[in-house]
């Protein structure tokens, strides 16, 4: 089974989805990883990489020499990092990868509406009978109602930034329940062969199967906005496992000046880029042993000073 439904790809990327992705619209600058020793590009039971578009940052022509950062907690441990993309485990698609996820993406927006999951099985550019899980994001634009809807009462979920930037609306990507409970390699070739089956006999080049979700939450973007002035705060979960730590690579075209920044003990990322936008990430270790949450954010349109970011932060952070 292929993994290519990161929200954020979704968000920014839409129409694409690397190895386990689509890439036919807009270039990759940014993946989000979780680094993880010998870690496939797309591990079959878990999310280990994240690919997501560069904020919208128009590369510049010249070569920039960035120092990367990385954020620590309380304890001096490393909680988040950043880095190039050439340290990453990303790896260019095949074109067999390319044309059957590309395929899938355009099913996933055709037949897929707000809120649901399924399992897609392309016929053709599939030798090796995969299967794509595809899911979309629920959407809400009554901050009352996210809050309602929220489980995990530890996510911070704030009706303003300031007394200008209210919220406008937040989409949040859920865990399908096969993530949590994933099949066993057996089980999922049952499911690829079945879903082929249908497809032959429907005489159609894909078949899909409905699926579920569980009210865990994997990501959440929120938007916030005054006039011309946009601001997005994604939440990402990430879980606990021996030495993986959640990361961002960039591509090394891209500008930018990183700087860690500390407020009430805590250590926050601020990246200022060299064309526009900003942005401030933290790792909020204050919930469950198990997993913690990556906050970001981001300056989409309009100015936005780094005291102003740091403002919002603090919101998230009481």
């Amino acid at each position: 089974m292929t993994l290519n439904n990161h929200p954020d790809l979704k968000k920014l990327f839409h129409d694409s989805h690397l190895p386990d992705v689509d890439v036919t619209e807009k270039v990759m600058k940014r993946i989000y990883a979780e680094q993880q020793p010998k870690a496939r590009f797309m591990t079959r039971r878990k999310l280990s990489l994240f690919i997501a578009i560069g904020l919208l940052v128009t590369a510049s022509t010249a070569v920039a020499m960035v120092e990367y950062h990385s954020i620590k907690n309380k304890q001096g441990e490393v909680v988040y990092q950043t880095g190039p993309l050439k340290d990453s485990d990303f790896r260019v698609p095949s074109k067999e990868e390319s044309m059957r996820t590309g395929t899938s993406e355009r099913l996933k927006q055709e037949l897929l509406p707000k809120g649901s999951a399924a399992y897609f099985y392309v016929v053709p550019h599939n030798p090796n009978k995969e299967l794509d899980l595809k899911f979309t994001p629920f959407v809400f634009t009554d901050v009352a109602d996210l809050r309602a809807n929220m489980k995990d009462k530890s996510v911070q979920i704030v009706g303003s930034l300031n007394e200008t930037l209210t919220f406008r609306i937040a989409e949040v990507f859920y865990q399908p329940e096969v993530l949590s409970k994933p099949p066993t390699p057996k089980e999922e070739a049952a499911i690829a062969d079945k879903l082929h089956k249908q497809a032959k006999e429907a005489k159609k080049d894909y078949a899909m199967m409905p699926l579920t979700f569980t009210d865990q939450l994997m990501h959440m973007s929120a938007t916030y906005s005054h006039r011309d002035k946009v601001i997005e705060v994604t939440t990402r979960k990430h879980v606990k496992d021996g030495d993986s730590i959640p990361a961002t690579y960039w591509d090394e075209d891209i500008n930018m000046k990183q700087e860690v920044l500390t407020v009430d003990g805590v250590e926050l990322l601020y990246i200022k880029f060299e064309q526009s936008g900003s942005s401030l990430t933290w790792v909020d270790e204050n919930s469950d042993p198990k997993y913690q949450y990556v906050y970001e954010i981001h300056a989409v349109s309009g100015k936005t000073t780094k005291e102003e970011l740091l403002k919002m932060a603090e919101l998230y952070m009481k």
